[in-house]
Order: C-alpha cells, then structure tokens, then sequence
C-alpha cells in the first residue's frame, strides 16, 4: 500500500488546516491505482482533498483501528464533504487487510472503479496509515500551522506506543473507547486483565467483553487462575504441543486458518487417531490428553474457555453451558479449540477463548478444532456415501454448521494443508 500527495497552494477553505491541507491524493493498492474514477466522461487518476479531516480522523481512531477484532473501516468513514474511494481495512492481531470497493458518488456523478485487496503486516500497516498522518502534519507545520488537534492526538498516540502502555490504549480501543478518556470502572476492568493476560490474548479478551457483566467476567478468570487442583487439567498437552512446535514447517502463508488446519492434522497424527476416529464428548477428548476427571467450569458470559499454564501442565476451564441441547457439542468445541491455541500458540501464556470470529488467535483455534474433529477428507468420504449434513456432524459430535464451513473451506484446506 503506497501513496502520493501533491499540494495545492491556492485553496479557499475557510478552516486554516484545510486550507493548508488541499491535494492531489493518489492511493496504490496491491500495485493498482485505487483513487482512479470516472467522472463525466473523464478517467482521472487523482482525489483533490483536504487531508486534515481524514488525518485528524485516522490519529483519534487509531487505537480503535488496531485494537477492533472484529470490526471493519473505511476511509469514507472521515471524508468531510470531499469524494473519497471505499477503501476498507481491518486488523485481527497480526495481519492488516485492506480492500478496495467500486463505489459510486451522485451529484457529481462519479464512480471509482477498483476491486483488489492487499493483506500487509501490522508493521506495514502502520507504516502506511501513520504516513498520511505524518506527511500531512508535516505539511502543516510548514504552512505554519505546527499545533493543531490531529498533531496533538498523534503526539499522545507516538507517545502511548513507545511504552507498554499501548496495550492498556489497545484493549481500550477494542471496546470503541477513547483510552485517554474512560470511565474509571472500565479503566479498572482492563487493568485487572493485563494481570492475567499479556499482549493478542489481553485484546482478545477485552475485545469480546463489551456487552457481559465485566466485574463477573474478570473475576471468574481470577478465579481460575488460582485453582491448583487437577480437574482441569491436561496433563499430557504440553510436551505434545512442545514436540509440534519444534517438527513445525514453514508455510507460505501466515493466514490464521492455514496454520489452525496444518496443527490440526498435525495433532491428530501426534496422537495416532485413525483418519475416521472421532470423539464422543469433551470427557473423552480430554481423556485422550491424559486428564482422568475433566470438569466443566461455572458458567459465565463473554468467553467460552481459558486456556493457562500450571505447575504440572496446561490447564483449560470450559465454561458450562448447562443442559441445553447444543451444550455437548459447545462443550467439546471448545476444548479442541482450546487445545487448538496451545498448538498453535505454544507459549505459556493465558489465553481465552470466545466469541470473536476474525480475530488471529480465535480463527486459529475455531480451524484447528473444525479439521481436528471432523476432518475433511472424512467429511467428503461420508458425503459420498450419501449420507446428510445432520448425520456427519452428529458422527463427529459437532454442530452441523461445523461440517458446512468445512465443505464451504475445503479448498482453504487442502491449500493449507498441500
């Protein structure tokens, strides 16, 4: 993602800083000229925008930008009055994935054409966003203008991202908050999470906690944290997560669910499983990584099962979702995905597991749980023999959405897993 500013020296705005800030603006994408539009019967290659509105914009959302999960921007979003292309982006802890949309403008009427998307890393996301900002403070510092409210806020922001207390911004931004300005309550919820939890998991966590009873969320963690017992724990995981990580071969891509499948294939063959076997329950499962009396943890709302490290292994505390009928195969979902985590992630960190559907970590351990339990070779084997959706998944004890995103994903896995 590259781009280009021409200034303009004879704008008429009335506010200072847009004044300052009129230009050329070009935006390439994966190579491609995203600012191109049809106008009339015109192609031009160019936006002339005033830039202080989308700068000003990006550097106070900048902390809700690469601390969101699962939520999408665009750059329509800080358009003030000036055409902008939808270019869309969204970060899920490690890879930054920006898209451009055909759009359409009425009165004038323009239309910008391009459809092509580009997945850069969180370094070079930055890199590109924080460009914009810089360039365009620069700009206004050479027309004189060197304290303005963008310049402010990117400074805290530059400042914010030198310490460790970019976390603390990040966590908050998850929420859609402005971390220099938050409720002492919700202040208080984050801090008690960085106690537990360190770095992706810390956002992750937080991220999925915006509408639940944080005080009863927290403490629950806490509360886990602390158990010695053996209940949960999985005593065998930790060297068969250890010696994975170790035999582990790189693979061109870093996509979240190629690495979620190679592990789950990976676990599999660590554990001798023939390809058609299948678990019953999460008891089960658990039994197979050397727990004898596996229970559930209380039930509690904004996360599905946490994942930490004890003196003796790793432990995973399932919440209950009680004797509703989806419960067993949620239950047993969740251990894999938990499990999935470790493979993926073998670090001993604490970690949740939830709801979160785009977030790195979460779409890791949601893949490797799909091919760990019900595999798709094995899938496509009984959809040979005609057998239906409902009768596959309750073969493998999961839910039947569960084989239909593997079928959906089979070629995501067989690239993957190639």
């Amino acid at each position: 993602m590259k781009h280009s500013i021409e200034w303009l020296d004879d704008a008429e705005n009335a506010v200072p800083e847009e004044r300052a800030t009129v230009g050329d603006l070009r935006l390439w994408l994966n190579g491609q000229n995203v600012t191109t539009h049809i106008s009339g019967s015109d192609l031009d290659d160019h936006v002339t925008v005033a830039l202080f509105g989308l700068v000003n914009g990006l550097a106070h959302d900048w902390w809700t930008i690469f601390g969101s999960r699962d939520r999408e921007f665009s750059l329509r979003r800080y358009r003030t009055g000036y055409l902008l292309p939808d270019v869309r982006f969204y970060f899920d802890g490690a890879a930054f994935e920006v898209s451009a949309h055909e759009c359409a403008y009425v009165d004038p009427d323009l239309r910008f054409l391009s459809g092509t998307q580009e997945v850069l890393s969180r370094a070079d996301g930055e890199a590109w966003l924080g460009g914009l900002i810089t360039d365009t403070l620069a700009r206004l510092k050479d027309r004189g203008l060197p304290t303005n409210s963008a310049a402010i806020r990117w400074e805290r922001v530059q400042s914010s991202r030198r310490s460790r207390e970019r976390f603390f911004c990040e966590a908050a931004g998850s929420l859609g908050l402005d971390p220099y300005n938050i409720a002492d309550k919700l202040a208080g919820f984050i801090e008690s999470a960085e106690l537990v939890f360190d770095d992706e998991p810390l956002i992750e966590f937080v991220s999925d906690a915006a509408n639940v009873d944080q005080a009863r969320l927290i403490g629950w963690v806490e509360r886990m944290m602390r158990i010695k017992g053996h209940q949960y724990r999985l005593a065998e995981l930790r060297p068969i997560v250890d010696q994975l990580a170790r035999n582990a071969q790189p693979h061109a891509s870093g996509q979240a669910w190629a690495i979620g499948y190679r592990r789950a294939r990976a676990m599999r063959r660590a554990l001798h499983l023939k390809p058609s076997q299948a678990f019953a329950s999460f008891i089960e499962l658990a039994e197979k990584l050397g727990s004898k009396n596996f229970t559930l943890a209380p039930k509690v709302d904004g996360i599905n099962a946490l994942r930490r490290e004890g003196a003796h292994g790793i432990n995973v505390h399932i919440r209950n979702h009680g004797e509703r009928d989806f419960a067993p195969s949620m239950h047993l979902f969740a251990l894999a995905r938990a499990v999935g985590d470790a493979a993926c992630f073998p670090s001993e960190e604490a970690a949740p597991i939830n709801s979160l559907q785009n977030a790195y970590r979460q779409a890791a351990g949601r893949a490797f749980a799909a091919e760990f339990l019900a595999p798709i070779d094995e899938i496509q084997s009984m959809r040979a023999d005609d057998k239906d959706q409902y009768t596959i998944a309750s073969t493998f004890s999961v839910a039947p959405q569960v084989v239909y995103h593997q079928l959906e994903n089979k070629k995501r896995i067989a690239q993957a897993c190639a």
